[in-house]
């Protein structure tokens, strides 16, 4: 790059601070959908940023960064989560339930998550952007890992790569804010939702539309009732980059589209800080938030940086350690950017994958969980990248009460090759809620055990509703009716089985009309409603309630009306009360639908 240290520093500390005033300035009107009419901040800053998980959660990403520097993945981000983020919104709650049962990312990013097309994570790109100045081949490869955390197989992990891509391509772009948006582009799927939006935000720019006009072709194409949906919103962003005429208009404009608006114009003041530094952002915007960074309470455990411009300074060190790295080692091979239904481990721990015996599993179906009758069949995929012969023999650790059956023989692979091996694991039903399990492989040498390596990886207990009359396991929280009713009724049942007596959220989300009863009293009464919100947090408020439960069985019975097509539901136990400490509205992890 032709920049100086003294101009990247000015770029990346002007990207910083247009988080900090985007997300102040947005955060007080985040999730109003009509259009606003905003210019200034809502909230008065007395010297100081709101706090917000759009920098949150990438100081979290640098502080990780920094211990595990260029071998940085999803495996090593998600141990990052649960030490570190009490977060349980939307996305973040789905995935940190994942991730305490013993799944790793990528998996435990797309499991039973119904928020993996939201803006949790493109809010995190300026970190791998401003780490990767310039090169957005990396600043994509680091979104990619980050963002499969919480959101593999949606649209959070495409808008994730653009943004990333985008802020890293402005550092050194010299054409048209039009063009910048198009190489952005490039990074993601030309079929994804995300790029559509953004795709016709750049129509109705090239048409010379008001605004106003094309927010509402945006939303016509690309809306959706959750306002957190990320198409719609990094739409948003990239029309207010492209109709703003300076930093101040860049962010009114964008604010004043709606929706999820935190995040919209934080990024938005991020890109334009990196395009034009900070005599861009007049001190208007920047004295009432300041240099500080003001932590969220549900994110602890690390030293965080106490100002933008320590941020600046540890961000430019790790940009100076990945501008070291081999280049290649940030590639993404396809396989890779598609394949979400994956968890991955190397021998030994911690790897280069490329020049390691590399193990991959898949549960068949994306179902890891069991029950009597109903086995589940794990795809193990042993990979030799290493530069010798290798001959193991796999086996399985299983708890009492789960059983398998597969070849034991001997297998080997010289360098380069990879070959697969199935196991099927059965139930009596006697098990956990969750169930720690081993791979195994003993490593053979002329004919005598050479070493043993062992990863660890989770079977579930499958949550068994009576659906309609037929007992059926039920995977995660999703409960789905096999066909259309001519009375428009369904009923589902089960019992709740409670190891503890506490204050408990009952969530019972769905499009449709529901009735819930526990041990026959009803305890949730909703009509329909134009999209179903099971986010532990922000249910709709119809359709959760929190009581003291009982250790023990209670019964629990769902009724479903009025559906427009064969309906579903989500049913969660989460915790409810006053919290004792921030982010406490996590799922429990140890009861029993049975």
């Amino acid at each position: 790059m032709n920049l100086t240290r003294e101009t990247l520093y000015d770029k990346i500390y002007a990207c910083w601070a247009g988080k900090n005033i985007g997300g102040t300035l947005g955060a007080p009107v985040e999730g109003k959908m009509e259009a606003l009419n905003l210019t200034f901040f809502p909230e008065i800053p007395d010297g100081q940023a709101l706090p917000n998980d759009d920098l949150d959660l990438q100081l979290v990403n640098l502080h990780a960064a920094e211990q595990y520097g260029v071998g940085l993945g999803t495996e090593q981000i998600g141990r990052e989560w649960l030490e570190h983020v009490r977060f349980q919104y939307d996305e973040y709650g789905y995935a940190q339930t994942a991730l305490r049962a013993g799944f790793i990312p990528p998996f435990a990013g797309k499991w039973d998550n119904p928020f993996v097309n939201c803006m949790g994570s493109p809010i995190r790109s300026e970190i791998w952007a401003c780490a990767a100045p310039g090169r957005p081949d990396i600043a994509a490869y680091f979104a990619w890992q980050d963002a499969a955390v919480d959101h593999a197989g949606g649209e959070g992990v495409f808008g994730e790569i653009f943004n990333a891509a985008i802020e890293a391509l402005a550092f050194t772009w010299e054409g048209t804010l039009v063009d910048l948006v198009k190489k952005a582009l490039t990074f993601i799927p030309a079929s994804c939702r995300t790029a559509k939006a953004v795709a016709e935000t750049l129509d109705c720019y090239a048409a010379g539309l008001p605004l106003s006009e094309a927010r509402e072709r945006i939303l016509a194409h690309h809306g959706c009732p959750n306002f957190t949906d990320a198409p719609q919103n990094i739409a948003f962003t990239v029309a207010g980059i492209l109709w703003g005429k300076d930093f101040e208009d860049v962010l009114l404009k964008t604010v004043n589209l709606g929706y999820d608006t935190d995040c919209t114009v934080a990024t938005a003041g991020s890109l334009w800080g990196i395009l034009y530094g900070t005599a861009s952002i007049p001190e208007k915007w920047s004295a009432p938030v300041g240099d500080g960074i003001v932590l969220s309470a549900a994110v602890r455990g690390f030293t965080p940086p106490p100002t933008l411009d320590d941020l600046t300074k540890r961000t430019m060190r790790l940009g100076d350690k990945l501008a070291l790295e081999d280049p290649y080692r940030f590639v993404m091979p396809e396989t890779e950017q598609t394949d979400f239904s994956v968890q991955r481990w190397t021998l030994p721990a911690e790897a280069d994958r490329r020049y390691a015996f590399c193990i991959e599993l898949r549960y068949a179906n994306d179902r890891p969980s069991v029950a009597p009758g109903a086995p589940v069949e794990l795809r193990f995929t042993f990979i030799n990248n290493a530069a010798d012969r290798w001959a193991v023999v796999p086996t399985l650790e299983l708890p009492c009460g789960l059983s398998y059956a597969a070849c034991g023989d001997e297998i080997v692979l010289m360098p380069g090759e990879r070959t697969e091996w199935t196991a099927t694991v059965s139930s009596n039903g006697r098990i956990a809620p969750v169930s720690a399990c081993r791979l195994k492989l003993a490593r053979i040498n002329d004919f005598a055990l050479w070493n043993e390596f062992t990863v660890n990886f989770p079977i579930l207990r499958a949550s068994t509703w009576v659906v309609d009359g037929k007992l059926t396991p039920v995977d995660g929280t999703l409960v789905s009716f096999p066909a259309k009713r001519e009375d428009n009724t369904y009923t589902a049942a089960a019992i709740l089985n409670v190891p503890t007596t506490r204050t408990t959220t009952l969530i019972c989300a769905s499009r449709s009309s529901v009735t819930v009863t526990l041990d026959g009293e009803k305890v949730i009464e909703s009509g329909p409603h134009s999209h179903d919100m099971p986010a532990y947090h922000r249910a709709h408020k119809d359709q959760r309630v929190t009581l003291e439960l009982a250790a023990g069985r209670h019964a629990v019975t769902v009724v479903v009306r009025d559906a427009e097509q064969v309906p579903e539901f989500r049913f969660a136990a989460v915790k409810g009360g006053k919290p004792t400490e921030p982010g406490s509205c996590y799922r429990f992890v140890d009861d029993v639908i049975e």
